[in-house]
């Protein structure tokens, strides 16, 4: 697990072997999906996705089925 801080202007720096694991380059569109206890960040690359990626996706998928009532954030709540 790595933290990071979270810079003036709310600038993020990714440490190189994530960036490297995911294909993130400079200027790399990221989704960001906000749920009530976090916030994930999604590289939208051309790039397949690396084989960790894709078992933990299936990972989270399997968790979403018994904690769907984290998605998505509601600011009302």
């Amino acid at each position: 697990m790595t933290n990071l801080t979270i810079k003036p202007g709310g600038e993020l720096t990714l440490p190189r072997e994530l960036c490297e694991r995911y294909g993130m380059k400079p200027a790399t569109p990221v989704r960001l999906i906000e749920t009530r206890n976090g916030v994930l960040l999604v590289p939208l690359t051309n790039e397949p996705m690396h084989p960790d990626l894709v078992r933990e996706l299936a990972e989270w998928q399997e968790l979403a089925g018994s904690s769907w009532e984290a998605f998505p954030y509601d600011a009302g709540d």
